[in-house]
């Protein structure tokens, strides 16, 4: 049975099938859910496993159990046989969102796929045979493609905003400043108003991240500026957005919303090219 699964896995016919805006795809939740089902009895797998010869070494290029110290061959064969399977996993969900023509979307599926398989480790049996370490490590990495996704996604955003959104500047200067966050910040959330993230807790704590980023420096320098342009009726004459209605649209974002932010702007999907590993 085991070894039918990891077959399966192994072969996965649907390699380039692509899930709309990076959402869970549903070999993470087949899988997982098979594999938090098969750890309730791992009492009775401990023992068959035991005999299975256990996976390469080369396979398992980190401890996966809970000391620095600790060999992987003395962690139970069941814990051992359970890591190589969730590898074999995120190998496969490392390949799909090679797919992805958008890099930042990429991104957005594997800190997706990678928060589900932690999640449904960390509330079954799963937990007590992969370990704290295991966890810890894999959350870090699920935090890492979310940063990854936000530099790519919102990178030019936040470099259209002076380092320091207080300096004495020219009015023309000021105005630039403001027309130029407000157009790249619209084609960011165009781009991107189909993405989702999943979890509700991490879709909060990147919305934040964000909202510390763009929404408290352009507040800074909009407030700071926006007299030396005329006042507040001069300033929504080429300032689409004002603060509040950054915070507003990043609030609406990771819904997987079709809804338009404007009318549609010409954007081009990255053609950034790279290798998303799971494996570190």
């Amino acid at each position: 049975m085991v070894s039918d699964f990891e077959s399966t896995l192994q072969k996965d016919s649907h390699s380039k099938s692509l899930v709309r805006g990076g959402g869970v795809h549903p070999l993470t939740l087949d899988a997982m859910n098979y594999l938090s089902n098969l750890a309730d009895y791992s009492h009775i797998l401990e023992d068959i496993f035991a005999e299975w010869p256990p996976p390469p070494r080369s396979s398992l290029p980190e401890s996966y159990f809970d000391t620095p110290q600790s060999d992987d061959s003395q962690a139970p064969a069941i814990s051992l046989r359970m890591a190589w399977l969730i590898l074999v996993l995120l190998c496969k969900l490392d390949g799909k969102a090679e797919h992805y023509k958008d890099v930042s979307l990429s991104y957005i599926f594997l800190t997706n796929n990678l928060q589900h398989v932690v999640s449904k480790v960390c509330t079954s049996n799963l937990r007590y045979l992969l370990g704290e370490e295991w966890i810890t490590r894999h959350e870090a990495k699920a935090r890492q493609f979310a940063t990854n996704y936000e530099r790519l996604a919102w990178g030019k955003v936040a470099a259209s905003l002076p380092e320091n959104p207080t300096a004495v500047i020219s009015p023309a200067a000021a105005k630039e400043i403001i027309r130029k966050f407000n157009l790249s910040f619209e084609e960011a959330c165009q781009k991107q108003r189909t993405f989702v993230v999943s979890d509700p807790k991490l879709r909060d704590e990147i919305k934040e991240s964000l909202a510390r980023k763009l929404v408290a420096v352009y507040r800074e320098f909009y407030d700071t500026h926006r007299l030396t342009v005329g006042g507040e009726r001069n300033v929504g004459s080429y300032a689409r957005f004002a603060p509040e209605d950054v915070g507003n649209h990043l609030s609406d974002l990771f819904f997987g919303t079709t809804e338009s932010v404007s009318s549609p702007s010409s954007s081009s999907s990255s053609s950034h090219r790279r290798r998303l590993r799971f494996r570190s």
